[in-house]
């Protein structure tokens, strides 16, 4: 639309759309699928979670349609309750089958973790609806409960996940590996991520001592990234021994990008520079997109040719994963290129939109050929 402006569907309304069907339709489906892959072996279990997995997908199809029909209306908010309710069964049932099949090492540390930040997350769209009944969408309160619920998702939810499904490979039930390193590294990262929020909160007025706090957090993540890598790398030869290369190499920019996501908000804590990231909003859209797209997409796709769940076809899976990590990174350079604009006064991009267009086609045809390459299985 940027490129060539149209007045219908609505931008917003298309913005809408696209965010919950990525976030709801591929990485939450996709982390709901592994959970119960690694903890439901139960045929008369899994009965329940195949009918919660068709009645959550009639919410996602739902808001997919009627956020790009009519935007923030009375059947988009009620596809989007509808989902929430499912996330709660969904937290209820895993839970409890995770508790019951009596694993409680490190991976379900981190699992137990991601669920809890899911719930926390959900908080953010109840507080919209109390926020938007007092009339108060334009006040910062509004952007500050939208905020809550991204960084719960992104930094919680989906980070908490995929490294607990990684360790879950990592440390196999014979090996005795969960050791006092790990649990320190889990409650680093898990009280961290906690206080990691106030740094989404840093360019609006709040006291010295969260903006304090939030820096404290994202020294602290840095640091426990350090002891996560020794984690999740002392076995990595076993792991991926026998699996297709890229499968590998996936993981490892998976990881290489999780570090750069907290260095970037060790960055953002910086005064004076933090401030391009709530100025620009092409920034925030980069740092959200390489969470997404760098550290969970890139790491669930390995996960899934790693454990069998998908079988690709290895010529498909190189150039598909070549075409996607090229564009991906392409994109990224650009979204934050407007930082450098903002901190040194660099000429604006020409073509900017038609260049991010572009990368955007050739992500598509990358994503086109990740699917392409499984459909054997």
């Amino acid at each position: 639309m940027f490129v060539v402006p149209v007045d219908y569907p609505e931008f917003t309304n298309i913005l809408h759309s696209h965010s919950h069907f990525a976030i709801l339709g591929w990485i939450y489906n996709a982390l709901f699928i592994t959970l119960v892959f690694l903890y439901v072996k139960d045929p008369d279990k899994q009965k329940k979670y195949n009918i919660l997995f068709w009645i959550t997908q009639v919410s996602i199809i739902g808001m997919l349609v009627t956020f790009t029909w009519q935007g923030y209306a009375a059947f988009s908010i009620a596809f989007s309750t509808l989902h929430i309710f499912c996330e709660y069964v969904f937290i209820y049932f895993i839970y409890r089958d995770i508790s019951s099949s009596g694993n409680k090492k490190l991976p379900e540390k981190f699992i137990y973790a991601s669920l809890f930040f899911l719930f926390i997350s959900s908080l953010g769209p109840w507080a919209l609806v109390v926020i938007i009944l007092n009339g108060l969408s334009s006040s910062d309160l509004y952007k500050q409960a939208i905020y809550f619920y991204l960084h719960f998702q992104y930094n919680g939810w989906f980070i908490f996940a995929v490294i607990g499904m990684w360790l879950k490979l990592f440390t196999a039930p014979e090996n005795t590996y969960i050791t006092q390193k790990g649990k320190t590294v889990f409650y680093l990262l898990f009280i961290s991520n906690i206080f990691a929020f106030f740094l989404s909160l840093l360019g609006f007025e709040i006291p010295l001592i969260l903006k304090y706090t939030g820096i404290i957090s994202a020294f602290v993540q840095l640091f426990a990234l350090k002891f996560l890598y020794s984690l999740l790398f002392y076995k990595e030869d076993s792991v991926f021994s026998g699996k297709d290369p890229v499968l590998k190499k996936l993981f490892r920019f998976s990881f290489l990008v999780l570090l750069l996501k907290f260095i970037l908000q060790l960055v953002s804590a910086l005064p004076g520079i933090g401030n391009a990231a709530f100025v620009s909003r092409e920034i925030t859209i980069g740092y959200l997109h390489l969470v997404m797209l760098g550290v969970v997409s890139a790491g669930l796709i390995s996960w899934f040719g790693v454990t069998g769940i998908v079988t690709f076809s290895s010529k498909l899976l190189r150039y598909g994963s070549a075409l996607f990590l090229a564009s991906f990174i392409l994109s990224e350079i650009l979204l934050f290129y407007p930082a450098l604009v903002i901190w040194f006064g660099f000429s604006p991009v020409y073509q900017y939109s038609t260049l991010l267009f572009i990368l955007s086609l050739l992500m598509f045809a990358g994503t086109i050929l990740f699917y392409l390459s499984s459909r054997k299985t």
